[in-house]
């Protein structure tokens, strides 16, 4: 009894140490993490003073470290896969995207924000499939949308315009905005298909669908009445581009030429010139001009083509209707023989073309890319219904 005494003495001693014990230990851990998370945050602060110093590879290196060091940190391996997509490493952000979304111990949320980067990866890598499918598993949510985004824009890229269709009816429904003059753009490439198939009534129903979205569609007027054209119609061709020639003249230029060949082949090319020739005194600039002039020329002479260029002149003084009255005046000196004035009229009509065709461009009012022919949809932005169909010349008063 007496030793069990002792040990009884003995015993809070032993708890004691071993309380001491685990406080040091615990002390020791805890000094352990101070030191991983002060240098995670050296290294998280390093890689954002390069970042703002615009030393990119070693900003990349400094937060891959961090990453090591805590693997959890979701956001963290958000912004490397953005870092690695800009720079154009897709192969590294794919990986770390592929990462995030096959990790089953994150928020729901942010594995669909996963699925999203890694969409835009695959679209940057063009592997259009994949990324395709990815864009399609982001849930609802606050992704759901740039997904939808992302996938008008892929299949506007593959040319794919019935899904294209389908997608912005999708994001019409969900942004609560019109999409409609898109569809409308999208219905008249699926109808260009089918004309270059020469499957006419398969034109004929996409420009259908293509005003049940937008009445009076431009593009699609115009495009109408090239199917006629087609078809060998040319009187339902005319009776179709009356709607551009009274409300929408200045698009005519689109489809001048094609006029004069209608009404050609009605015995009516008179006619047909004399009704474009009316619209000179407003839209006396750009294609139109140039098209009028050529016929005016072939039809009705050199001194009927400077009398309308002088006149156009007054009412638009242009370098480009300029350069065509002196064209005229020195196709005028060549039927009189009068050598010495051709050959001046000839210098001045080609400094004056080579300055207009310098000048004369299309520009996009998105984007401000400028081009010497006349776009639906800008190669510049992609944006559709951008290019006035006023030809400008010079860079400003555009």
């Amino acid at each position: 009894m007496e030793i069990e005494v002792q040990w009884l003495g003995v015993l809070p001693i032993v708890f004691g140490l071993g309380w001491l014990a685990a406080r040091w230990e615990k002390r020791l851990e805890d000094m352990e993490d101070d030191v991983a998370q002060q240098k995670k945050q050296r290294s998280t602060f390093r890689g954002l003073n390069l970042l703002l110093n615009e030393q990119p590879d070693k900003a990349i290196d400094a937060l891959v470290e961090v990453a090591k060091l805590d693997p959890e940190t979701t956001e963290l391996h958000f912004a490397l896969g953005s870092l690695f997509r800009r720079r154009g490493e897709t192969e590294r952000a794919i990986r770390v995207h592929q990462h995030l979304v096959g990790r089953d111990d994150i928020a729901a949320r942010d594995r669909a924000h996963a699925g999203y980067e890694l969409g835009r990866d695959f679209l940057r890598a063009g592997m259009l499939d994949r990324a395709e499918a990815s864009l399609n598993q982001v849930g609802d949510g606050r992704y759901l949308i740039p997904a939808k985004v992302a996938l008008l824009e892929m299949y506007q890229i593959e040319k794919d315009w019935r899904k294209a269709i389908i997608a912005a009816s999708e994001l019409a429904q969900l942004e609560k905005k019109d999409y409609q003059d898109q569809i409308a753009q999208f219905d008249c490439e699926i109808a260009l298909e089918a004309m270059r198939r020469q499957d006419l009534v398969a034109s004929h129903l996409a420009l259908d669908h293509a005003f049940i979205a937008v009445p009076e569609h431009i593009r699609a007027t115009i495009l109408r009445g090239e199917v006629y054209i087609l078809g060998q119609r040319p009187k339902e061709a005319i009776t179709t581009w009356k709607l551009i020639e009274e409300k929408y003249p200045a698009f005519l230029h689109l489809v001048a030429d094609q006029w004069i060949l209608a009404h050609q082949e009605l015995g009516q090319e008179f006619v047909g010139l004399e009704r474009l020739v009316a619209q000179l005194p407003e839209h006396g600039w750009g294609e139109l001009l140039d098209i009028v002039y050529k016929h005016v020329l072939r039809l009705q002479g050199a001194e009927s083509a400077e009398l309308l260029m002088s006149q156009v002149l007054l009412k638009t003084p242009t370098l480009t209707v300029l350069a065509k009255r002196f064209e005229a005046q020195y196709e005028l000196a060549i039927a009189r023989e009068a050598q010495s004035s051709a050959t001046d009229l000839k210098a001045s009509v080609d400094l004056l073309k080579k300055r207009t065709s310098s000048l004369a461009r299309y520009t996009c009012s998105s984007c401000g890319f400028r081009a010497k022919r006349f776009y639906w949809q800008c190669p510049g932005c992609n944006h559709w219904d951008v290019y006035s169909p006023k030809r400008g010349e010079g860079l400003a008063g555009l």
